[in-house]
């Protein structure tokens, strides 16, 4: 009798399908269940990113909601046999699948008892916020982001019957209505419910379209025939159209770098209030594109209206202020070279000077004694533009000691931990050393004596980021652990280090390098979760030290207006505009 875990046993069986037909497919964790079992696709190599831009019907299968444990087997036999079919090379059809939906929810029997209340994946969508701080079912908020962003031209959720009189019923959501796949198999409606298949069916503020969707409903003896059916009617030439959510994600990846830094523009970097790199970034973000785009209106005089009360008295916004508050001000010495109004640079060196010495080997003050990579942004960009303005190299030797003492957080995998007392591989955390270190390299002199040694970590740290990064392009919300949920901030992060180094000649453009490559990927999925209104993907809240892995997982991603994704989201797309 088996001693294993159903879902370990189905997670050696979506491998094996996969081995029995290399190149087909690749195997990827696209969430995670709060026991942490990774919800396992197999998804068609031709439907990846860069894979290529010629239409194919492309369908993702969804199976295994219910969580029974014979579902997932019975799936992947009858995937297998139609990957090694004729019929397979013949229709064409870029087919993945999500064979196992409900991991958590395999258990009893022989393996264990049933792990708390199991999430009833059957109904509960779209989901209702929660993303992905809901403990008990975040799989829901999981499997709709990662459905709603593969945008497939069709989808069809199969579910399994226990009884063996259960002939194959066909039903089609509203989405599908004149799709020839719904005629062909002669599909009834769905009931408009809260079913995945009703719901992608359904326009919702938090999917970039609604998808085509088929629910079958067999007993596992008519499963094979049913689905050589669907086969045949989504074949190259069957004229499957594409979804309205994949027609949306295509039209948001046209845009250029220009395009979407005027929609984040339109709504970022308006308000500072508090004082805080939040919104400042966004400032900084509307000068800088000023300064691309002349077919705007300049946005000097308005910004001098909005913190001209800061810059009047700046000890009263700024003086026991933290480095996420000085951080606020990032964009004061370009506003006064724009407007030749000194109190800005004023201002800036104000807050760039209450960065103070605290000791050999210390983190200077205001930044984290236990050297948290959050304070390696805020250094880099203050102390590296007060020494480019004023060449004064106290700034620089300053930034590079604070840089070179808390190496010890970078660990010999080259990523960062959040802080020294912090052993977790925060998403944004990194991000905030990838920022940071780009900003300090930006400034820091050539002949500077701790230049080569940054660069060197740098560009390590870089290297294993670019070995974890999604296959969408994004960055877990812990970067090291395979299904956790997609963080778009440091997405941006990230990007803008490569994009900046690709530029400016500190990383190598070729393609062995894999800089270059990286970079595009980071673009696609920033460009693909920005929407005409400057909305944004799944950017997490405000994040402390957090006590273990489980508390990063839970902390909630924002879907919508944020501002701290929105702003360095803006810098991103700046600094894309730059490039070849």
């Amino acid at each position: 009798m088996s001693t294993m875990h159903p879902t370990d046993i189905n997670a050696a069986l979506v491998n094996l399908v996969r081995k029995r037909s290399p190149g087909r497919w690749q195997s990827v964790p696209i969430g995670l269940t709060p026991l942490s079992r990774p919800l396992l696709a197999l998804i068609d190599t031709r439907t990846l990113p860069f894979a290529g831009d010629d239409h194919r019907p492309t369908v993702l299968l969804v199976a295994g909601l219910r969580g029974e444990t014979m579902d997932t087997p019975r799936i992947l036999v009858a995937l297998d046999q139609f990957a090694r079919s004729a019929a397979a090379g013949a229709s064409g059809v870029a087919l993945s699948a999500l064979a196992a939906s409900n991991p958590d929810a395999l258990a009893g029997g022989d393996w264990e008892p049933a792990a708390g209340n199991p999430t009833d994946l059957t109904r509960g969508f779209p989901p209702d916020g929660g993303f992905y701080s809901d403990e008990t079912g975040p799989e829901s908020r999981y499997l709709w982001r990662w459905v709603c962003y593969q945008a497939p031209d069709l989808i069809v959720e199969v579910a399994l019957s226990d009884d063996p009189d259960q002939q194959p019923l066909w039903e089609a959501n509203a989405a599908a209505a004149g799709n020839p796949a719904v005629s062909a198999l002669a599909a009834a409606p769905a009931s408009d419910d809260d079913s995945l298949v009703a719901a992608l069916g359904r326009p919702s503020s938090d999917s970039p379209g609604v998808i085509p969707s088929l629910r079958l409903t067999t007993h596992w003896t008519g499963l094979s025939d049913a689905l050589h059916s669907l086969w045949r009617v989504t074949s190259k030439d069957s004229d499957v159209p594409p979804s309205q959510a994949r027609l949306a994600l295509n039209a948001r990846r046209s845009r250029t770098p220009v395009e979407i830094a005027r929609i984040l523009a339109g709504r970022y970097g308006h308000a500072l209030d508090p004082v805080n790199y939040t919104q400042g970034v966004g400032i900084s973000g509307r000068l800088r594109l000023a300064a691309l785009d002349d077919t705007l209106p300049n946005p000097t005089d308005e910004i001098a209206a909005m913190i001209d009360h800061i810059a009047a008295d700046p000890a009263a916004h700024l003086a026991n202020a933290g480095g996420a508050t000085l951080a606020g001000v990032v964009w004061a010495a370009r506003l006064a070279d724009y407007t030749g109004d000194e109190k800005y640079r004023r201002l800036f060196f104000y807050a760039a000077d209450r960065f103070v010495f605290r000791g050999p080997g210390e983190a200077p003050a205001p930044c984290d004694p236990d050297f948290r990579v959050e304070d390696m942004f805020m250094t880099g960009a203050m102390l590296g533009r007060a020494f480019r303005i004023s060449g004064d190299p106290r700034y620089a030797d300053l930034l590079a000691n604070f840089l070179l003492n808390g190496g010890d957080v970078q660990q010999s995998n080259g990523l960062f931990h959040h802080a020294r007392s912090a052993p977790f591989y925060w998403s944004r955390g990194n991000g905030f050393a990838a920022l940071g270190y780009a900003e300090a390299l930006t400034y820091l002199p050539e002949d500077h004596p701790a230049r080569d040694t940054l660069l060197r970590r740098h560009r390590q740290h870089l290297d294993a980021l670019i070995r974890v990064q999604q296959p969408w392009g994004t960055f877990g919300e812990l970067v090291d652990l395979p299904g956790a949920w997609s963080e778009l901030t440091s997405t941006s992060m990230v990007g803008y280090a490569l994009a900046r180094g690709l530029r400016l000649g500190w990383l190598p453009s070729d393609e062995a390098a894999g800089y270059t490559a990286g970079l595009r990927a980071c673009w696609r999925a920033l460009s693909e979760r920005i929407d005409e209104e400057g909305g944004v993907v799944d950017g997490c809240i405000s994040t402390g030290v957090m006590p273990d892995a489980r508390a990063y997982l839970n902390r909630a991603a924002v879907n919508g207006y944020d501002d701290r994704t929105g702003s360095l989201a803006l810098w991103f797309a700046c600094e894309m505009a730059h490039q070849p």
